[in-house]
């Protein structure tokens, strides 16, 4: 089945009309569309409990956030997965360092002090 492409208004490049018949009126390269995080919840008290999951922008799940730890007197910590960063790139530089450490061209020692026991701790 070929799917039927229509041009961008805004780029000119090719886009299927599917994605116009959804709503969206520009290719995907184009689209000013901010990425959604979801948030899971706890709903619900004793035997009756159960979970949720709350959709929206990532902007507003940080400002939230940001807003709930000043409240609270708190760090913010939001962790954002990054689908645009290409995995297999950082995995082969994880991979090539590894190499270099096995391959004694990377002296370990140098790089990485042991530390005995916890700073503080008698042991």
């Amino acid at each position: 089945m070929q799917l039927e492409m229509i041009p961008c208004p805004k780029c000119n490049n090719d886009f299927p009309l599917k994605r116009k018949e959804l709503g969206y009126h520009v290719c995907v390269n184009c689209s000013t569309v901010e990425p959604v995080v979801g948030i899971t919840t706890v709903e619900g008290s004793g035997d009756h409990t159960y979970n949720d999951l709350i959709i929206m922008e990532q902007s507003r799940a940080r400002s939230i956030a940001q807003k709930e730890a000043e409240l609270l007197g708190k760090k913010v910590h939001i962790e954002l997965l990054d689908f645009d960063t290409d995995e297999t790139a950082v995995s082969q530089s994880i991979k090539e360092h590894v190499s270099r450490i096995l391959d004694d061209e990377l002296d370990d020692e140098d790089e990485y002090e042991e530390k005995e026991g916890i700073e503080g701790i008698d042991y």
